[in-house]
């Protein structure tokens, strides 16, 4: 047999020009370019080294050439440069590049299937077999790369201990580095699409573990739902993060049950108690992802719609669909248990890609909606206009919440909306959010003030007093008495979704403020600023004090949760 086979061939021109479009892409400077190249290249090469021969089937390549242009278009005003979309919003660009991962996913499924589809539709066995082996087969390419560039690490130490630097040059050049990657994770794809039996087994161990976790993540949801009636619903709503827990333990069973289900045409093997408490889980799914949606729909109702809140009550939504789907097809007869999932899968699938591609176009985007909502409760009372986040709405919600604040500003200064004296508040704060006459330079700190400030606060607009650095869209920094001296300490809370901590500063002798130490939290920044705002806040005395042994302080770690 010849080494290079015409199938091998293939592979290694894909990888090859997937290699020098990645190489062309990273010297393109317009990002919105950019990154449509780079979507096409990884969507569209992909399928193609996972189709093989196949692509040219039944119409195929149609389906990649259509999948690939509308996800590229989407990269490309996501990161457009021109109205510094990709620039102002941290939200957009992130929530495409993790979406687009799931859309591509889904849509491969389909598309491997296609070929082989009995009339319209793809058979329910194929999109079962390659929604599991897609994952193997791309990860045994990445594999392969990792233990590619191993070798290459260790072949240039070689020669650098023997004074030959030019092999750690050449190994270094991006032009290599995306060349040799493209190629030898086309290679990779092609050697797990080769091994069916590889790839089989490992699908296999993977539905034995979904077999036999099945019953505890059932279990689990039993419990957790029986023990609602005597605890009442009180703890779900005061914990502030019971929304994303349900959810993951509701998903958790729909994986597990999907990987034990498999086709539709092979048997569980449970004993039929099992297969009862299982379908009695089903049954439970709905309503703890009612009252998973509930939880969300508190929150928007308190503060207002975001983005991060808008795309948690379509994950609701979908989440909702599929348990409904599973719960119904517990209970309707059918020749096989829970064989209509064969039905309701793929659909809700699709619906999924549908739902997710469109909050990602200018027509559905979450920024718009947020920054539209936001609006209308501060304009109709809902919001005060004393707590009003002018600077989420300038700096947090993209290119709409720029529109949007630039035209309520305007309704603002012309009088057109409000009464005195809300309307002089809230064009204060909307004023405040712009220093500078809208020109902020692009490493700008930029603060929001909950409460009085502090003497001494103009020192918090310099980048040097430490802490978070403080960019769009920002942070908010709060006035408290932390050791009960009498003297206030300064909270600082960044507006991003996640930080490393809170920092919080002290005022030495000569009226500076220094970083003075840090807190540790499990909630979001976000959620504690609306806590702050809301007075939902008090300062704690520790229980065991700290010890100070000569010149060594002692800070007890505890083990558990001390009783009260």
């Amino acid at each position: 047999m010849p080494l290079l086979t015409r199938s091998i061939k293939a592979c290694l021109g894909i990888g090859l020009v997937q290699g020098l479009l990645l190489w062309l892409a990273s010297g393109i400077s317009e990002h919105g370019i950019k990154f449509a190249l780079v979507t096409a290249v990884l969507v569209g090469g992909t399928n193609a080294l996972l189709l093989g021969d196949a692509l040219r089937q039944r119409g195929t390549l149609w389906l990649v050439v259509a999948l690939t242009v509308v996800m590229s278009a989407i990269s490309a005003w996501v990161f457009w440069d021109g109205g510094e979309q990709w620039r102002s919003s941290s939200w957009l660009t992130g929530s495409w590049t993790c979406f687009a991962v799931v859309i591509a996913y889904i849509c491969t499924a389909f598309i491997l299937s296609w070929p082989t589809r009995e009339g319209r539709c793809p058979r329910y066995e194929d999109l079962f077999r390659h929604a599991w082996d897609t994952v193997f087969i791309v990860l045994l390419g990445l594999l392969l790369n990792g233990v590619f560039w191993a070798l290459i690490l260790l072949w240039g130490s070689l020669f650098k201990m023997l004074g030959i630097v030019a092999l750690n040059q050449l190994f270094s050049t991006d032009g290599f580095i995306y060349i040799s990657s493209a190629v030898v994770f086309a290679l990779g794809v092609k050697m797990g699409r080769d091994n069916d039996r590889v790839i089989g087994l490992l699908r296999g161990i993977l539905l034995t573990l979904c077999r036999f976790l099945l019953p505890l993540g059932a279990l689990i949801a039993l419990v957790f739902t029986f023990a609602l009636a005597f605890t009442g619903l009180g703890p779900i709503w005061d914990t502030g993060y019971s929304t994303p827990i349900m959810l993951c333990l509701v998903a958790v069973n729909l994986f597990l049950l999907n990987g034990v289900v498999q086709d539709g045409e092979h048997e569980s093997g449970y004993p039929k108690w099992l297969l009862r408490m299982v379908d009695l889980c089903l049954l439970c799914l709905p309503v703890l992802v009612v009252l998973a949606g509930y939880s969300s729909w508190l929150r928007i109702e308190q503060y207002g719609l975001t983005p991060t809140r808008l795309l948690a009550m379509l994950l609701v939504v979908v989440m909702l669909v599929h348990s409904v789907a599973a719960a119904w097809a517990a209970v309707v007869p059918q020749r096989q248990w829970l064989w209509r999932l064969r039905v309701s899968n793929p659909v809700i699938a699709l619906l999924s890609v549908v739902v997710l591609l469109a909050i990602h176009t200018p027509w559905f985007s979450p920024l718009q909606f947020s920054a539209k909502n936001q609006i209308n409760r501060v304009l109709s009372g809902q919001s005060s206009v004393e707590t009003f986040d002018a600077d989420a709405l300038r700096y947090r919600l993209g290119l709409p919440g720029k529109q949007a604040y630039d035209a309520l500003l305007a309704q603002v200064e012309q009088g057109q909306v409000l009464t005195e004296p809300e309307r002089q508040v809230l064009l204060k704060r909307l004023k405040d959010a712009d220093t500078g006459g809208g020109v902020r330079a692009p490493n700008a700190r930029v603060l929001e003030w909950i409460g009085p400030k502090v003497e001494g606060s103009e020192q918090f607009d310099l980048p040097g007093v430490g802490g978070q650095p403080c960019w769009a869209p920002g942070c908010a920094l709060w006035a408290v008495d932390l050791d009960n001296d009498g003297q206030v300490e300064v909270l600082q809370l960044p507006k991003q979704g996640w930080s490393d901590g809170l920092y919080f500063f002290t005022r030495d002798a000569q009226g500076e403020w220094k970083r003075a130490g840090t807190y540790e939290g499990g909630e979001s920044p976000l959620q504690l600023i609306d806590q702050i705002r809301a007075g939902k806040v008090k300062v704690v005395k520790p229980r065991y004090q700290s010890l100070q042994i000569g010149e060594v302080e002692l800070t007890p770690k505890l083990d558990r949760e001390p009783q009260p």
